[in-house]
């Protein structure tokens, strides 16, 4: 009967401190990436394929794996067993794409490049139980010169 309420209440220490804490890093995070996104919105990205272009490219990537917190694991186990969506893991994925974006147009500025042709994004989940999603983005930068400008 003890270890079943110490059970009890290491489960519940868990949950509370995986609910606060992983409310508090996304939060963060979410200003974080709102950030970046308004730094880098002038570089473009196109997803069209088989588009060419004169301009010189550079082949970028970026590659972001983040878990979810102990909270969101629980809530997941619950939805999963009732079935349906499961948001508390879309906001991870979410989050990885727009990290995974960020990284990639980051990338391209450090080459020079205003546009990003060609993107994908492969998402992955990772872990024994699905607990971390890695996200791999990719595309060519197309860089700015003033000679590809005029020819």
């Amino acid at each position: 009967m003890e270890n079943l309420i110490f059970q009890i209440v290491v489960f519940l220490v868990l949950f509370g401190l995986g609910f606060g804490f992983g409310r508090y890093f996304e939060s963060k995070h979410l200003k974080e990436l709102l950030n970046k996104e308004q730094q880098l919105a002038y570089i473009t990205l196109d997803t069209n394929r088989f588009v060419h272009s004169e301009a010189p490219g550079q082949f970028v990537s970026s590659n972001v794996v983040i878990s979810h917190d102990y909270f969101k694991y629980i809530i997941a186990n619950i939805q999963n067993f009732f079935g349906g969506r499961l948001t508390t893991y879309e906001t991870v994925v979410d989050r990885a794409r727009r990290e995974a974006i960020i990284r990639l147009k980051q990338e391209a500025a450090n080459h020079g490049s205003k546009h990003i042709m060609g993107v994908r994004l492969s998402t992955t989940e990772l872990g024994m139980q699905g607990g971390m999603v890695e996200v791999f983005a990719y595309g060519t930068a197309i860089m700015d010169t003033p000679e590809s400008e005029c020819g």
